[in-house]
C-alpha cells in the first residue's frame, strides 16, 4: 500500500532536495505503521496531515516530537520576500499599477456587492423570535395559478384566537400610507407633520410580544384602549423636541385625538416593518368610521396578522387544521381559498406580497464572484506573461541554492503585497459605492450597504481568495523553471501556460463580460417595454390630488372643490376614485355571486370605488353597455372583459342586466374593455367598479398642456382653504407608475454599474497583455515591415488572436445567458422575447471594446520605426 501520489508530489516541490529524502523515508515509515494501527483510508487522511505539518510557518517536523526553525518562513527570509517583491513591483510599474487598479475595482465592487447580499439576509434576525413568526396569508387558487396576497379578513384575528387558543401571541395590524399628524396649539392653527414614504399602523398589544422593542419611556400596555399611540423616538423629537411625551395628544390624518401612551427606540434599518407611529387596534373603527367587516369575503392587504408559535400549536398543526378553519369560516371557499402562514424569514423574499427579489440577490451575487474571477484572470495572464522576462532570476537563484517552495512562496509574498495595495484601493471604492447607493439608489426598493464586522469579515476572505486565485498558478509557474533552461534563455511561452492556459482564462473574461452585457441590454429593454407599453388608459397631464383619509368628510366639500379645480383654465376634466390611477398597487379582493347562480364563484374579484367621470378623464372604452350614472352610492356597476370571462360567457353583452351580488344586488349596465390595473408582473384580473362617495380618497385631473407649476398651486390655495386640517399631496400618474418597478430600475443599474466595472477591469487586462505582446514582438514587427507588412497587417497580427477567443466565448456565453434572463424574465406576464440580436450585440460590443483597447499599443507598435527595433541584431 502506498501513500497518496498528490501528498508526494506536495512535497517534492516544497521540500528542499538535500532534506527531500529523509522528509520522505520517515513519512513512509509512519504511513505504514497507521495503515497497520487505523486502516489505510484513515492512514492516507494521516499522511496528508503529516505532509503539511512539514511546512507549518516557522516550524518543520523531522521527527515526531522534534521540530526547528523552517527556513522557509524565518523572519530574514520573510524580509527577502518582501523586499525582492517590492523591487519588482517598482521596476515594473505600468504592470503594477494595472494589477492594482484591477483588483481594486473586482474586490470594492465585490465587496460592496457582499455587504447588500448580508444586509437582505440578516432583515428582522434580531427579533428573539425571529425563527417562530410568521404572517397568516390568503391564498386563492385559480385556473391561471395560485396567488397570495398579504391581507387578510378582519374577522381572521378573532376566529383563530376562539378556535386556536393554544397559539402563543397574535396581533392583527393595519397599515395606512403617508400618516399625517398634527400637533394641536394652544393659539393658532395646528401644526402638521406629513410622513411622506412612512407607514403608520393600528396594531394589538400581542404584536409587542412578538416583535421586540426597547422602550425610552412608557410602553404598549395602555395600547389595548381607543384612542393610544406609541410612537418612534425621532418622532416624537421631531414633534414636541423631547421624548418625554407621555400623556401628550396628537392628532392622527389630523381629525382623531390619540394619546401618547410609548415611545420607542428609532428602527434599525435592517427591518420590513417600520412604522414610526402605531395606533391601538381599538381605535380603527373611530379611524375609519365604520364598523369592521366580520365576514371573510372582503380581503385588504394591508390587514394582515402576525403570530408567534411554540410546541404547543407549531406550523404544522395549522397546516392539518388549515381546511377545517376555512370549512367553518368561510364554506363557499373551501376549493380555491387558503391561509397559509409564511415564516418571518420569507417575507423579505416574497415578490407575491412585495419582497426583495431572492433571485435579484443572487444574480449579484454571481456578479461579485465574476468580478473577482475576472481580476484575477487579469492578474494570472499578466504574470505569466511576465515570467519570460523572469526566468534568467529563477535561474540565478536555483543556481544560488532556492529551493522551489522558497520561490514559491516569494512569488506569494509579491500577489499578496499588490492585493493589499488593491484592498486599500478597494476601500476607498467601497466608500464611494455607498455614498453613490445612498444618493441613487433610495426608494421603495432598499439597498443599504452595512460597514461592520461582517464586512471587514468578507474582505479577509476576498483578500485570501484573490491571493489564492491569482498567485497560485503563477508561483507555480515560475518556481516549476529548470536552473538550466531559464539561464540558456530558452524558456518558452509554452511553459509558461503558453495559449492553452491563456486562452481559456482570456476566453472565461470575455464570457463573463458577454453574459453581463446580454443582461444590461435585458433588463434595459424589459424596462423600456414596461415603461412604454400601452396598459389601456391614459397617462400623459394627469394630477392625482390626495384627499383627507376619513370617510367622515362632508361630501359637499368634494362638490366646492371640483368647483374651484374645474374654474383653473388648466383643468380640463376631474373625477374621484379610491385609488387614484387605475394602475395604483391598491388592491381590494372580495367574493361576488352573478346573477341567480346560488353559489358565489370560484373566483376572486378586485372592486375599485369611481364616480361617473373616471372613465372620461382616463380614457378607458367601453366593449358593450354604458357608463355609470352619477350617484353617492353603490347602485350599478361596470365590469371588465376579463371578469365576463371568468365567469364562463363569450359574449359581453350577456352580462348586460344582470345583477352581481357582494351583500347587496348590483345591476351589470357595462363591459370595459381591459386594462393592466396590476403591475406587468401579474395578469389582468376580474375587476368591478362602481360608485361610493364616502370611499373617494383622490381626485384625478385631466389637464391641459402649460403652466402645471401654476395649476399644482393654486390647487393647493384651494385644496388648503377647503381642508385646513389637512395636507396638500399630489403627484402625476406617470410618476406613481414608475414606482411600481423600482426594483426593476434598481437592478438594472447595478447591473450597469458593475457589468461597467467588470468591462473595466477586462480592458485594463487586455491592455496590459497587447502591452506585453508589443513588447514581445517588437523584432517581428519590424521585420515584416521591412518586408512589406501594411499598417493593417500589424493591427491583425494583435488583434486576430483576440477575435477568435471572442467568437469562443459568444459560444459559451450564449446558452448561459439565455437560461439566466429568460428565467428573471418570468416574472414578468407581460416581457420581450430574447431574440438572437441581443446576443450578437453583446459579441460586437466585446469585440468594439477589445478593439478599442487593443488599438492604441498595436498602431503606436506598427508605426515605430523598424530600423531602431533591429539595431540590436
Amino acid at each position: 500500500m502506498t501513500p497518496p501520489r498528490l501528498a508526494d508530489q506536495f512535497l517534492k516541490f516544497f521540500c528542499a532536495p538535500d532534506r527531500l529524502e529523509e522528509v520522505q523515508g520517515d513519512l513512509h515509515e509512519e504511513f505504514a505503521y497507521q495503515v497497520r494501527r487505523v486502516g489505510e483510508r484513515r492512514a492516507r487522511w494521516r499522511y496528508w496531515r503529516d505532509v503539511l505539518g512539514f511546512f507549518r510557518p516557522f516550524a518543520i517536523r523531522r521527527k515526531p516530537g522534534d521540530y526547528s526553525p523552517n527556513p522557509l518562513f524565518s523572519p530574514s527570509m520573510i524580509q527577502n520576500y518582501v523586499k525582492i517583491a517590492w523591487r519588482n513591483l517598482v521596476k515594473n510599474q505600468t504592470y503594477a499599477l494595472i494589477n492594482v487598479t484591477g483588483l481594486g475595482l473586482g474586490i470594492g465592487a465585490a465587496l460592496l456587492i457582499f455587504a447588500l447580499v448580508r444586509y437582505h439576509y440578516a432583515i428582522d434576525k434580531h427579533h428573539q423570535k425571529y425563527d417562530r413568526i410568521y404572517r397568516v396569508l390568503t391564498e386563492f387558487v385559480t385556473p391561471e395559478g395560485v396567488f397570495d396576497i398579504a391581507g387578510v379578513p378582519y374577522a381572521m384575528g378573532k376566529a383563530l384566537q376562539n378556535d386556536h387558543p393554544a397559539i402563543e401571541n397574535l396581533a392583527m395590524i393595519d397599515i395606512y400610507r403617508d400618516p399625517l399628524v398634527a400637533i394641536p396649539m394652544p393659539t393658532g392653527p395646528d401644526r402638521k407633520f406629513k410622513e411622506a414614504h412612512q407607514m403608520g399602523a393600528f396594531v394589538q398589544p400581542a404584536y409587542f410580544r412578538i416583535f421586540d422593542y426597547h422602550w425610552v419611556v412608557g410602553g404598549p400596555t395602555e395600547l389595548a384602549q381607543p384612542n393610544t399611540v406609541v410612537i418612534s423616538a425621532e418622532n416624537a423629537t421631531k414633534y414636541f423636541g423631547t421624548t418625554q411625551v407621555i400623556g401628550k395628544v396628537i392628532k392622527l390624518n389630523a381629525v382623531m385625538n390619540t394619546r401618547i401612551v410609548g415611545v420607542f427606540e428609532d428602527y434599525r434599518d435592517n427591518t420590513d416593518f417600520a412604522y414610526p407611529i402605531m395606533a391601538s387596534w381599538a381605535s380603527l373603527r373611530e379611524f375609519y368610521g365604520r364598523p369592521l367587516t366580520e365576514g371573510f369575503d372582503n380581503i385588504n392587504g394591508d390587514t394582515q396578522c402576525f403570530v408567534s408559535l411554540n410546541d404547543g400549536f407549531s406550523k404544522a398543526d395549522w397546516d392539518r387544521q388549515m381546511m377545517a378553519f376555512v370549512k367553518k369560516y368561510k364554506p363557499h371557499g373551501v376549493k380555491d381559498t387558503r391561509f397559509p402562514m409564511q415564516p418571518l424569514r420569507d417575507i423579505h423574499f416574497s415578490t407575491d406580497t412585495g419582497g426583495v427579489s431572492q433571485g435579484l440577490i443572487w444574480s449579484l451575487f454571481a456578479i461579485g464572484v465574476f468580478l473577482i474571477i475576472t481580476a484575477s484572470i487579469n492578474f494570472v495572464n499578466l504574470a505569466t506573461a511576465q515570467a519570460l522576462n523572469r526566468s534568467r532570476e529563477v535561474g540565478v537563484r536555483k543556481v544560488l541554492g532556492s529551493t522551489r517552495g522558497q520561490l514559491f512562496w516569494q512569488f506569494i509574498g509579491e500577489t499578496a503585497l499588490l492585493t493589499l495595495a488593491a484592498t486599500a484601493l478597494a476601500l476607498l471604492f467601497f466608500q464611494i459605492g455607498q455614498q453613490l447607493a445612498q444618493e441613487r439608489l433610495h426608494g421603495a426598493f432598499r439597498f443599504t450597504f452595512y460597514y461592520d464586522v461582517s464586512v471587514i469579515g468578507w474582505l479577509a476572505l476576498i483578500v485570501v481568495v484573490v491571493i489564492g486565485l491569482s498567485g497560485l498558478y503563477p508561483a507555480l509557474v515560475l518556481a516549476g523553471f529548470k536552473p538550466a533552461m531559464a539561464l540558456a534563455g530558452r524558456i518558452t511561452t509554452r511553459q509558461v501556460g503558453g495559449f492553452s492556459v491563456r486562452r481559456g482564462l482570456v476566453i472565461t473574461q470575455f464570457a463573463i463580460s458577454q453574459m453581463l452585457i446580454v443582461g444590461m441590454i435585458v433588463v434595459a429593454s424589459q424596462l423600456q417595454y414596461i415603461q412604454t407599453k400601452d396598459l389601456g388608459f391614459r397617462q400623459e397631464a394627469i394630477l392625482t390630488v390626495r384627499l383627507p383619509s376619513s370617510p367622515k368628510q362632508d361630501i359637499s366639500k368634494m362638490n366646492t372643490f371640483r368647483n374651484l379645480a374645474l374654474a383653473i383654465p388648466e383643468v380640463k376634466k376631474l373625477s374621484y376614485s379610491v385609488s387614484g390611477p387605475p394602475q395604483s398597487g391598491w388592491i381590494s379582493q372580495t367574493m361576488i355571486k352573478f346573477d341567480t347562480r346560488p353559489e358565489p364563484e370560484k373566483f376572486t374579484t378586485q372592486q375599485q370605488f369611481i364616480d361617473a367621470d373616471y372613465l372620461n378623464v382616463y380614457g378607458l372604452k367601453l366593449v358593450a353597455g354604458r357608463n355609470l350614472q352619477p350617484a353617492d352610492t353603490a347602485r350599478e356597476v361596470l365590469v371588465n372583459e376579463a371578469f365576463v370571462k371568468a365567469l364562463g360567457i363569450r359574449d359581453p353583452a350577456k352580462v348586460l342586466g344582470k345583477l352581481m351580488h357582494n351583500g347587496r344586488g348590483l345591476e351589470i349596465v357595462g363591459v370595459l374593455k381591459d386594462f393592466n390595473q396590476n403591475n406587468l408582473k401579474s395578469g389582468i384580473a376580474p375587476l368591478y367598479m362602481t360608485t361610493r362617495a364616502t370611499s373617494y380618497f383622490y381626485a384625478n385631473l385631466q389637464l391641459h398642456n402649460g403652466n402645471f407649476r401654476r395649476v399644482i398651486e393654486q390647487l393647493e390655495k384651494d385644496y388648503n382653504g377647503l381642508y385646513p386640517d389637512s395636507y396638500f399631496s399630489a403627484q402625476f400618474v406617470d410618476e406613481q407608475l414608475q414606482e411600481f418597478y423600482v426594483q426593476e430600475q434598481t437592478m438594472a443599474s447595478l447591473v450597469n454599474f458593475f457589468a461597467g466595472i467588470a468591462v473595466i477591469i477586462g480592458g485594463l487586462g487586455l491592455y496590459g497583455l497587447v502591452l506585453f505582446m508589443a513588447a514581445q514582438k517588437t523584432k517581428e514587427i519590424g521585420v515584416r515591415k521591412v518586408l512589406g507588412a501594411s499598417i493593417r497587417d500589424i493591427l491583425w497580427l494583435f488583434g486576430r488572436e483576440f477575435f477568435r477567443l471572442i467568437v469562443v466565448a459568444f459560444v459559451i456565453a450564449t446558452p448561459m445567458a439565455w437560461w439566466v434572463m429568460s428565467h428573471w424574465l418570468q416574472d414578468f406576464v407581460y416581457r420581450i422575447e430574447l431574440d438572437w440580436w441581443i446576443f450578437a450585440l453583446a459579441m460586437l460590443l466585446t469585440a468594439l471594446i477589445t478593439l478599442l483597447t487593443v488599438s492604441y499599443e498595436s498602431i503606436k507598435a506598427s508605426f515605430a520605426n523598424p530600423v531602431k527595433s533591429l539595431r540590436s541584431e
